[in-house]
């Protein structure tokens, strides 16, 4: 008989969908950064963040949107290779969003503004920075969550398993070895 799994928490269907949304959100970010700071020409943090910030807005927009689907579907129907799926998808959209974090946090401290007076362009990068690093950390919270989860409903045994294997093993046994 195949094993059952218990099932994981309501809640990471919902927080599947929050880890898409912020996916999506994460692109949207993307492209107004790309817009901003490629096609009017912002040099206020230089061409090497401008790549990075880029690169990481838009490779790790299909991470968080898989893992946050992945989550989902594992929360309605919880079989031992769905589980494992999500929490490596878990992993690596952990991973991308400590890597995110850490190099968004460090672009957006020694993100300066050339102008003396006031440019729109350079208080909107720095906005649009911190809107990148403020979804890398919620990223960051919500797939730690998720893993931690989806670990439990992985190692626990559901109810019905411990009461079927403690009824198994109260049967008396007929065969009584001392009367001989």
């Amino acid at each position: 008989m195949p094993r059952r799994y218990s099932n994981p928490r309501k809640e990471s269907r919902a927080l599947g969908a929050v880890q898409i949304i912020v996916g999506l959100f994460h692109f949207a970010l993307g492209i107004l950064c790309s817009q901003l700071f490629l096609e009017d020409g912002n040099a206020g943090i230089g061409s090497l963040p401008v790549l990075i910030v880029l690169t990481y807005a838009f490779c790790s927009t299909p991470f968080f949107i898989t893992s946050g689907s992945v989550s989902v579907e594992t929360q309605r129907k919880p079989t031992h290779h769905k589980l494992i799926a999500a929490i490596v998808m878990n992993i690596i959209s952990t991973c991308l969003a400590t890597l995110g974090t850490i190099s968004l946090s460090i672009f957006s401290i020694t993100y300066e503004s050339i102008a003396d007076d006031y440019d729109w362009s350079h208080l909107a990068g720095s906005m649009l920075l911190q809107f990148l690093l403020f979804s890398a950390i919620t990223e960051l919270v919500i797939t730690n969550i998720v893993i931690d989860w989806f670990v439990t409903a992985v190692t626990q045994v559901p109810n019905d398993e411990e009461a079927v294997s403690l009824r198994i093993e109260e049967i008396p046994c007929p065969i009584d070895s001392s009367a001989e």
